[in-house]
């Protein structure tokens, strides 16, 4: 699905989750009814300032307007509930390794992940 319109239905869906008609938001925005309604048939695309409004609007992050979230979330809970047991210095050696792996591009992270999997591979080989 094309961006625009994926945020449109996003917009349309929050927008009667909360028990707005077009003409409420429009209002909100200090915009038209015609166009939200462009918005969330994909016709006209919401710029970012739009996007921070809407967000602010349906009290929700940025980042509900864009594809994959609810994985990403599902994600990052996964990620913080497997740290509950951790010391503090093992947390710091993971971010360590995320930021690591942030900073390289291309070939340069492919190594560094590859190696990463070996290492755990082989502890996991000898741990059978």
């Amino acid at each position: 699905m094309e961006l625009k319109k994926f945020i449109g239905s996003r917009i349309k869906e929050l927008r009667i989750k909360r028990g707005m008609n077009q003409e409420d938001l429009a209002n909100l925005l200090d915009t038209t009814k015609q166009t939200i309604s462009r918005y969330e048939s994909g016709e006209r695309q919401a710029n970012q300032d739009i996007l921070f409004k809407l967000s602010d609007v349906f009290n929700v992050s940025i980042d509900e307007f864009f594809p994959n979230t609810e994985k990403r979330n599902n994600e990052l809970d996964r990620a913080l509930k497997m740290t509950d047991g951790l010391e503090v210095k093992d947390m710091e050696f993971l971010n360590k390794l995320i930021e690591k792996t942030l900073s390289l591009k291309g070939n340069e992270r492919e190594k560094f992940l590859e190696s990463i999997k070996f290492t755990v591979d082989y502890y996991d080989k000898m741990n059978d």
